[in-house]
């Protein structure tokens, strides 16, 4: 399977994740940061998808300025738990405080993710369910003296350390990861800015 760019392709995102994810397709595409501010507190009063959607869409605004050829995908990930959002915690206390709130608790991790070509733009959510076992202080301690916690959102990256406090997961794991690359591989096939190469002969039977 291979898929074929019918434009240029932007990510703007610096996030290792999600080049990653993005680089699965196969096809190539150029990296830029948007220097949005992701916690703003004019739309803290949204719903989960609507906030994370919010973000992706400035996100990809904000690179599309200067590039007006190309296909611009930008993405945020937010956690939240009865009602509260838990965005990247801006210090270890906060981030123990976060893991704290999550122990033994089944929380839900949004990636919004935004496709900006010229004039047009295609935005949508997904959630996954999360549920985390009991979590002590003294394995939140040791997660947070890596460092992995400070730069994502709930304070947990679930492909790294954070993987071992994961019971269950109901959802797309690469969202939680920062892309549900499925989906975005989808609608980028549906704006025709992708295309599959050598794609099987349909046969009748």
């Amino acid at each position: 399977m291979k898929f074929v760019a019918n434009r240029p392709i932007i990510l703007a995102s610096k996030s290792p994740r999600r080049k990653e994810l993005l680089a699965m397709l196969g096809i190539p595409f150029e990296v830029t940061g948007s220097n949005v501010l992701e916690n703003e507190e004019e739309i803290s009063s949204l719903g989960l998808d609507d906030y994370a959607k919010v973000l992706a869409v400035r996100k990809a605004k904000a690179v599309a300025k200067r590039y007006p050829e190309a296909a611009i995908i930008g993405a945020d990930t937010i956690v939240g738990l009865e009602g509260r959002i838990f965005p990247k915690p801006e210090n270890s206390e906060e981030a123990k405080l976060f893991l704290q709130k999550l122990s033994g608790q089944t929380h839900s991790v949004v990636t919004a993710v935004a496709i900006v070509t010229g004039e047009e733009v295609v935005a949508f959510a997904h959630e996954t369910k999360v549920s985390f076992y009991e979590l002590d202080d003294g394995l939140i301690d040791a997660y947070i003296a890596t460092g992995d916690p400070l730069d994502k959102a709930g304070a947990y990256g679930i492909q790294s350390g954070g993987a071992f406090f994961v019971k269950e997961i109901k959802g797309d794991y690469y969202s939680v990861m920062g892309l549900p690359i499925a989906m975005l591989a989808r609608q980028l096939q549906l704006l025709n800015i992708l295309s599959l190469k050598g794609g099987a002969t349909k046969h009748d039977d």
